[in-house]
């Protein structure tokens, strides 16, 4: 599956660093050590556990049930120098396909060996060559996926003749992945609103595959075959489908296939905590620089991605990267008896992540049930909120030139506009924002057609930029199943729903702090000037965000009194904000059903039963491993399938999008829950 890799070639502190940091890690770093508590009762507890005596007769068997193209398979793997030691291919009731323990497995134990030679990259593929021609030596991330996409899809077409045929012919179908690139149009209406559509479809270049397929299709893959026919997939003889048609179809598995069973080897790109963090000198620093050499390898690891998923603090493995020895290893963290499953992790994801990139939903997702909700739909939700809560306090920003709140914020006959059909005042914030657009970049300037100007806007989307917060207009902010908001989404609240002289002492301090000598009228001060910056000055970012610890006695901030009244104000504009982002998300995402009429369609579909994943081809094999063409009855439990889960995804997200309404709403809520300090403990 698509994870991150670490490098054991890396000195033992920076693999430390990376571990931290990993979002898709196999397992943490500190995980052998919560292995050696496993205990009989601990293994009772983790999935497809049978009685042990049962399990490893099961596991006896193992040699002899295996279908022809497994058996090729294995053969391959012993012939490309694969060791697998204590493992094997099985088959579970609730997994389907999975790896096996043939013998108790302990911690430390190497189970499965890799030679780099036997793996699968855009580098040493049949169309090694022509790749670096066509892509000029570009290593971003995205674009080695699409490259390892491209490499699986040459290889496919050489057939038999293919060095990695065995290896690439025991992999699902398009079909039998799950992935929602194979679903049909009405199997895809289910998923309407949620985040897993909105991912898929969003012009988003950091999202993982699969994202953007129908555009990398038209402006990477098909120049790509247009250019090298040679290494084209053609339709069989006789066959009546179109060239392009099947060459479509063939990207759209290979896509699914590198989003659902590849590798990151090497570095994470950056540490992805949503925690707040100190400003950056600048936005470069602040969410690192393009300019770094990426230092990760996308990759199709065999026999690696036999493993089925956990979560992060259940893995049965970790995965490492030895350099020096020019090897892959599966090292064992906890026990495992003979005739269980082993397991691996793709990471702590949510439902719709888990079903977009790997094609399942989860029965019980410790790290699901939530929601996301995008930087453009927060900045039009802060734009209602900023019409309806009226400022509690008279602006005396006035004073140094300045507009003021009451002068920029006349309460209009109705709620302002957020939508891009209503841009009657469009241009003239256009105009205004002409004059910095050297320095913005498209990202950046968001229009949210309310109380806002949109330089004003972009001011604030640069600070929570500095921040770490935010850095693009595609960026998501996480909300619980219990409707809690992620740190980053409640920071983010704040700075674009503050009233306009809160804005103007934080962005005084940081600009201050970054040693800029204008104040935010522009009029050049020294920093001895007790005018300069508003009087504002000696306060740091930190004392502005945060408020007067019990014993501070600063100057050039409000009294008491004024502090109070202005994060009570600011608690308000947060929830406020937040209140409106949860109604307005499940207006505007789900309007053509709600969760009762979605209840009684899942109920209509009845429980899951035993067999329903395996006849529904989950993991691509039958019982028998075979690869037949689907009979109605397996097609109608396909669908049947795909229903329930994006029935339950959505479920799970309206419920997580309501309870965020409620969250916000709770009278009892607490300034610090609200406010967050601005470095947040870890």
């Amino acid at each position: 599956r698509e994870r991150r890799v670490l490098s054991t070639g890396t000195p033992s502190s920076a693999r430390a660093d990376m571990a931290a940091g990993e979002k898709r890690k196999a397992s943490s770093s500190n995980a052998p050590q919560r292995a050696s508590r496993g205990s009989e009762s601990d293994a009772r507890k983790r999935p497809n556990e049978t009685k042990h005596k049962t399990a490893a007769a099961a596991a006896d068997d193992l040699a002899t049930d295996h279908s022809p193209s497994e058996l090729a398979y294995l053969s391959w793997l012993r012939s490309a120098g694969v060791r697998l030691s204590g493992v094997a291919i099985g088959r579970f009731p609730n997994t389907g396909r999975g790896c096996v323990a043939t013998r108790d497995l302990h911690v430390g134990d190497v189970v499965v060996e890799v030679p780099e030679d036997a793996i699968l990259t855009a580098d040493n593929s049949v169309a090694a060559d022509a790749l670096r021609d066509f892509f000029g030596g570009d290593t971003a991330p995205r674009l080695e996926r699409e490259a390892l996409v491209l490499a699986v899809m040459a290889e496919m077409a050489r057939g038999e003749a293919s060095r990695v045929s065995a290896y690439l012919n025991a992999l699902p179908s398009l079909r039998a992945t799950h992935s929602p690139l194979g679903w049909t149009a009405d199997e895809l209406a289910e998923l309407e609103g949620t985040s897993c559509a909105e991912r898929m479809f969003a012009e988003d270049e950091d999202a993982e595959l699969p994202s953007m397929t129908v555009e990398h299709w038209k402006h990477v893959a098909e120049p790509f075959f247009e250019r090298h026919p040679e290494f084209a997939m053609h339709p069989s003889p006789g066959s009546d489908e179109n060239e392009t048609t099947y060459l479509r179809k063939a990207y759209l598995h290979a896509t699914a296939l590198v989003a659902g069973f590849s590798f990151t080897l090497g570095e994470d790109e950056e540490d992805e905590d949503e925690a707040l963090c100190r400003p950056a000198d600048d936005a470069d620093d602040a969410r690192g620089s393009d300019s770094e050499a990426h230092a990760s390898t996308q990759a199709m690891v065999p026999f690696w991605d036999m493993l089925n998923h956990v979560s992060p603090e259940l893995a049965s493995v970790r995965l490492e990267h030895d350099e020096r020895a020019a090897s892959l290893k599966m090292v064992c963290v906890r026990e495992v008896r003979r005739g269980s499953e082993v397991f691996n992790t793709y990471g702590a994801l949510g439902d719709d992540e888990l079903l977009r990139r790997y094609g399942f939903v989860a029965r019980a997702n410790p790290h699901g049930g939530g929601a996301e909700v995008t930087l453009r739909e927060l900045v039009a939700a802060a734009a209602k909120a900023r019409f309806v809560v009226q400022g509690t306090y008279d602006d005396d920003a006035s004073e140094d030139g300045s507009e003021s709140e009451s002068d920029d914020f006349e309460p209009p006959a109705k709620a302002p506009p957020t939508s891009d059909s209503d841009s009657d005042s469009e241009e003239d914030d256009a105009a205004d924002a002409d004059e910095d657009s050297e320095s913005e970049s498209a990202d950046e300037t968001i229009d949210p057609d309310g109380s806002l100007s949109v330089r004003e806007t972009t001011e604030r989307l640069r600070l929570l930029r500095r921040f770490g917060v935010a850095s693009r207009s595609t960026d998501r902010f996480a909300i619980s199943r219990t409707g809690k908001p992620s740190l980053a989404l409640r920071a983010a609240a704040r700075v674009l729903a503050m009233h306009a002289s809160q804005f103007r002492q934080l962005a005084a301090a940081d600009a201050f702090e970054r040693g800029e000598k204008n104040d935010q009228s522009g009029i050049w001060s020294d920093s001895d000037d007790e005018g300069a910056f508003a009087g504002l000055a000696p306060a740091t970012t930190e004392r502005v965000w945060d408020g007067p610890s019990a014993d501070s006695d600063d100057e050039g901030v409000d009294s008491d009194d004024d502090e109070t009244e202005d994060r009570s104000d600011q608690m308000t504009r947060v929830a406020a904000t937040l209140l409106i982002l949860a109604e307005d998300a499940l207006e505007r995402r789900f309007a053509t059903r709600g969760s009762a009429e979605d209840r009684r369609f899942l109920r209509a579909l009845g429980p899951e039963s035993p067999s329903e994943r395996a006849a529904a081809g989950v993991g691509g094999w039958n019982r028998r491993g075979t690869r037949e063409k689907m009979s109605s009855k397996h097609a109608i439990s396909r669908s049947t399938h795909r229903r329930r889960m994006a029935l339950v995804v959505r479920l799970r997200e309206k419920n997580a999008l309501a309870a965020l309404s409620q969250w916000a709403t709770r009278a009892a809520r607490r300034e610090r829950e609200l406010l967050p300090p601005l470095r947040a403990p870890r």
